[in-house]
């Protein structure tokens, strides 16, 4: 085999198997669900008042949507749920820092997290993982989401019990 083609073979290989990978991770990793160690209500009752309290100027601009019994009343909800609540979280000194570097962002804010009740009884908030998001973009826009990621963590430290 000639050494130039096998050379290029091997380099289209690797990088197919890479972004394969990158594309297998993201997928299993870029939405991040999380077990409450409270029931449905409590947990949905820490975030209104976990993420509001915290002294970075945290919000929750937007009321909670109650979504389950919207689904319920179309005959629509999935059979493996109990409960399903959106709340849309906001801290507008780093949302207005990543708009002033890309308008485009605001097709993501405020950031959405659900907390479901499964059949099972068990409760799980999922939301996006951003510090994982944040390393797609360039290092401002990273950087920024790394501070929002760092927020969630001591949120959910608290939410979850």
């Amino acid at each position: 085999m000639n050494p130039t083609f096998a050379l290029v073979l091997g380099l289209i290989l690797g990088l197919a198997l890479a972004a394969g990978a990158g594309v297998g991770m993201l997928r299993t990793r870029m939405i991040a669900p999380r077990r409450s160690r409270r029931s449905f209500d409590d947990t949905c009752a820490a975030i209104e008042r976990v993420v509001p309290a915290d002294p970075e100027g945290w919000s929750l601009p937007l009321p909670a949507w109650d979504a389950f019994p919207l689904l319920e009343k179309k005959g629509l909800a999935p059979e493996n749920l109990r409960g399903l609540r959106f709340f849309f979280v906001c801290n507008p000194k780093y949302a207005s820092g990543m708009l002033r570097l890309e308008p485009s962002f605001a097709g993501m804010m405020p950031c959405t997290w659900a907390v479901y009740e499964k059949q099972d009884g068990s409760v799980w908030l999922a939301k996006m993982n951003v510090g994982l998001m944040g390393r797609l973009f360039p290092p401002a826009i990273a950087a920024i989401m790394g501070r929002v990621a760092a927020a969630d963590e001591r949120f959910l430290a608290e939410i979850l019990g």
